[in-house]
């Protein structure tokens, strides 16, 4: 067997299971030949497509203008790309993209034409399914009334939407580009550094706890839930959504360890000696406490402290039994 024959049977072979549709058709439009994915775009085998005309395989319509096509390749000497529509084992409409072009016989004349295509229809679909995926995703941030923000791996703020910027009393253009710090209060203790570089370096996929923002206003108890964003498998971007948990107030209460332990088992109903004895103070050192807890939340008696600790982010809205406001990991 000559080299050349040899190698036009080793790309027959390769060409013959190629996942591209390929043909090649006389120009009386007969099949001469089909690899196996070309014939599988009409439900049949190779076998029952070479012979036959491209009216024995196609709808009349399409027939017509698939001569049209081969005649204008064949005059021209050019390729031309086309769409083939076609109908799934299933039934499910299918579409194929490709070239048609002219193959020159021994006599140097153009009197073959070939084809190659390529089915993109799952890749249209996936195109229509991310279409529909972002504008679910638009609806959710812009019309659903929750406050979401995207934050950066370094801590910016990229986006904010209406409901975030509502929140913070300020445009979306201003905030857009600031370090998250600059709004939000004692950042640093709400929400650890090792739990932000966790989120970001992908060890943990979410975390969640009450926050204080900065607003027009003065601050703004609220419980963030944060979620880690990749692209192809790598953190990206940390999606958070806040939502209010106390009302707005001109300056964050400053209340010490003990103090914010009193308030938790004040929250439980607890009474006073209880809460001495569990905190090793004296009924003296536990008046001081409460007298400096009702100065500074300006409550007049035990509820209103509660009610006052809660509004201010001290204690977490979302809990029971009550406990301080920290940042809880997922």
């Amino acid at each position: 067997m000559a080299v050349g024959e040899e190698a036009a049977e080793w790309f027959e072979a390769l060409a013959a299971y190629s996942p591209a549709a390929a043909f090649v058709r006389d120009d009386r439009g007969r099949y001469l030949w089909v690899n196996a994915a070309y014939a599988h775009l009409y439900g049949r085998a190779p076998e029952g497509v070479v012979g036959r005309t491209v009216e024995d395989v196609d709808p009349p319509e399409d027939a017509a203008t698939a001569r049209e096509l081969d005649r204008e390749v064949l005059t021209s000497g050019r390729p031309v790309r086309h769409v083939i529509r076609f109908l799934h084992a299933g039934g499910a409409p299918g579409e194929a993209v490709g070239h048609r072009f002219a193959l020159n016989g021994l006599s140097g004349r153009a009197c073959r034409v070939g084809g190659i295509y390529v089915d993109v229809t799952d890749h249209h679909r996936a195109l229509e399914e991310r279409a529909a995926a972002g504008e679910e995703l638009h609806a959710l941030r812009e019309r659903s009334g929750l406050a979401v923000v995207t934050l950066g791996l370094d801590g910016r703020v990229r986006r904010v939407n209406a409901a975030a910027a509502a929140l913070l009393g300020l445009p979306p253009g201003v905030v857009e580009g600031d370090d998250v710090a600059e709004h939000v209060e004692d950042a640093s203790g709400t929400l650890p550094g090792g739990a932000w570089r966790a989120l970001t370096e992908g060890r943990l996929a979410r975390c969640g706890g009450v926050l204080v923002l900065r607003t027009a206003g003065g601050g703004r108890p609220v419980r963030a839930e944060l979620s880690l964003v990749r692209r192809a498998g790598v953190p990206a971007a940390v999606v958070a959504v806040l939502t209010p948990v106390g009302a707005e107030f001109a300056g964050r209460p400053r209340v010490s360890p003990v103090q914010l332990r009193v308030l938790v088992m004040l929250a439980a109903g607890e009474p006073n000696t209880a809460i001495a004895a569990a905190l090793g103070l004296s009924r003296q050192a536990l008046d001081y406490h409460l007298r400096r807890l009702r100065s500074l939340l300006d409550a007049p008696s035990r509820p209103a402290l509660v009610a006052r600790a809660y509004c201010a982010g001290l204690l977490d809205a979302t809990a029971w039994p009550p406990r301080p406001s920290v940042v809880r990991y997922a």
